[in-house]
């Protein structure tokens, strides 16, 4: 199975992206991979959720 190493844009950590993750042929053709993994994406979403929430009266 090939795989292609990218650095994560919010966290800086390196990934192994495999041939079946959804931007596998996108991040091949980069010179230097980049993109944004699951542990942020979700990170984010749940911040912005939150975020939008109202707020509790004291």
């Amino acid at each position: 199975m090939d795989f292609v190493v990218a650095r994560c844009l919010l966290c800086g950590k390196n990934h192994d992206v495999y041939e079946d993750h959804k931007d596998y042929k996108k991040l091949a053709e980069q010179k230097s991979p980049t993109f944004i993994c699951d542990f942020c994406s979700n990170r984010v979403r749940r911040e912005s959720d939150e975020k939008n929430k109202p707020k509790k009266p004291i």
